[in-house]
């Protein structure tokens, strides 16, 4: 199974990211959008599991399950360095990098491998994006809701790679405590 455990986002903010989503794409060219209901924050994406051993990734989450849920809000949107993936950047926060670090930990502990470089909170938008005029510009097109949001869900998710796109399935889900 491909799997990844991410924040789930609070329904207005996946509501503000569609609309903003809807706004690029009156500059679009082409580009796969991503679908309001696959909208997500990434902890960590584990890739290939075997059935078997998501009772581990479970029980990592159990671990994280006592910090706090963290509060971000989408700062601005950018590019990935390829330039062919957009993404809303998240304000980065004392709680989310606690959590990203602390689920890393259990989860290498549990036999995973994790990403060590810097954690950089976003949320994928669309990929493969072409754009009528440069990405600078379009950008001052489009509106930023940066309301601050609480995401106090943390989900493993099933990832199913169709041609007419993926597919996330909820396995477990952990709620953090909300200060």
């Amino acid at each position: 199974m491909r799997v990844f455990v991410a924040l789930e986002l609070p329904d207005r903010v996946k509501d503000n990211l569609e609309r903003s989503a809807r706004q690029f794409a009156e500059y679009a060219n082409g580009g796969n959008f991503v679908p309001k209901q696959n909208l997500h924050l990434t902890l960590h994406f584990l890739g290939n599991v075997p059935q078997e051993n998501l009772i581990y990734i479970q029980s990592a989450m159990d671990g994280i399950r006592y910090l706090a849920a963290p509060e971000t809000a989408v700062t601005q949107f950018a590019m990935q360095r390829t330039g062919d993936i957009v993404w809303a950047k998240l304000r980065q926060s004392e709680a989310l990098t606690a959590l990203h670090d602390n689920l890393g930990d259990k989860l290498e502990q549990n036999g995973f491998e994790v990403e060590h470089r810097a954690y950089r909170p976003h949320v994928t938008l669309i990929r493969k994006k072409s754009f009528v005029l440069p990405f600078s510009e379009v950008t001052k097109n489009v509106q930023v809701f940066n309301m601050p949001f609480v995401a106090d869900k943390v989900t493993l998710f099933e990832s199913v790679l169709r041609p007419e796109g993926a597919i996330y399935r909820p396995l477990y889900t952990v709620e953090l405590p909300k200060e």
